[in-house]
């Protein structure tokens, strides 16, 4: 659980740890929803919660805070799971997740760190000048 703070993935109180457990014990190993925690080298690392598609599709990931190749790599792992799964709206979903990535040719993370120094730097200037 001390792991999952570090994902995104908060827990408090022992009563949302139960919460936890119990929703990644529902994880179907041929449906809705999917519970996918991520590792690299023995390190959580991420999570990609997927509920379906009744009423909203309702995906929760933060591949949007791993550099690009980790979103990439997280983001077509959904795509082909619920491809598998059969649901091609879910997988569009991811698809047009990894598009995005791809277009930019750099993570969410990155991608807001950069815009930041750009920022800092105008600021800076401005200031100067």
């Amino acid at each position: 659980m001390r792991e999952g703070r570090k994902i995104g993935c908060a827990v408090h109180t022992k009563e949302e740890r139960q919460e936890l457990l119990e929703a990644l014990s529902r994880s179907k190993e041929t449906g809705f929803p999917q519970f996918v925690l991520v590792y690299e080298k023995d390190v959580l690392m991420g999570f990609l919660f997927i509920y379906g598609e009744e009423g909203h599709t309702w995906i929760i990931h933060n591949a949007d805070e791993k550099t690009y190749e980790q979103a990439k790599e997280m983001l077509a792992y959904g795509r082909d799971l619920c491809k598998k799964l059969g649901s091609e709206k879910l997988a569009a979903c991811f698809q047009e997740q990894l598009e995005e990535v791809e277009r930019m040719g750099k993570s969410h993370r990155e991608a807001r760190v950069a815009w930041n120094a750009e920022k800092n730097r105008k600021r800076k200037k401005a200031d100067s000048g």
